[in-house]
């Protein structure tokens, strides 16, 4: 019966070294503040208990989601103020470019 369960998921392989290892590896620059604080809480989760791979793909999805979201959203921000700044100059300037 947990074979039907399964089937079609792929079975994840846990490196000799655990999912603790994996998620340390990942190389988070020092400036990326909420992606090393997504990196420790996964390492937390996995310190108590929660070490199954899937689990921790699922813990690092969301926030990443969440992460893109708001990037997204400053990305389009800031190439509105962009274009209004190129109208201003553009303005001061006569129209020159």
């Amino acid at each position: 019966m947990s074979e039907e369960h399964d089937a079609g998921v792929p079975q994840v392989e846990v490196p000799e070294g655990g999912t603790a290892e994996v998620v340390e590896s990942w190389n988070v620059p020092r400036e990326a503040v909420l992606a090393a604080r997504i990196r420790t809480n996964i390492l937390k989760a996995i310190g108590e208990g929660y070490d199954d791979p899937q689990l921790v793909a699922d813990l690092a999805v969301g926030p990443l989601v969440m992460a893109l979201g708001r990037l997204e959203v400053g990305l389009a921000d800031a190439q509105r103020r962009i274009e209004e700044l190129e109208r201003a100059l553009a303005g001061r300037d006569g129209g020159r470019d």
